[in-house]
């Protein structure tokens, strides 16, 4: 089983691309739908905390802050 900080997820987008990766979408059931939470990790490949989304998952070494939601909020 892998083990996930969870403090690198946003907790408003789908968690299950986050943990499991862009490839994750290929058998969702959201996908396309309105209901989907990781439109903008799939178009941008980064969560709203700035952190990458790879195939396989979270790529916490790998930060922009320019896509950091909660930096420009502050």
């Amino acid at each position: 089983m892998r083990r996930v900080d969870t403090s690198y997820l946003s907790t408003d987008e789908c968690w299950s691309i986050q943990i499991n990766g862009l490839l994750h979408c290929q058998n969702c059931k959201w996908t396309g739908i309105s209901a989907c939470e990781g439109k903008n990790i799939v178009k941008t490949h980064r969560n709203s905390k700035g952190y990458k989304i790879g195939e396989k998952g979270i790529i916490t070494t790998d930060y922009d802050s320019n896509f950091d939601q909660l930096k420009k909020h502050l």
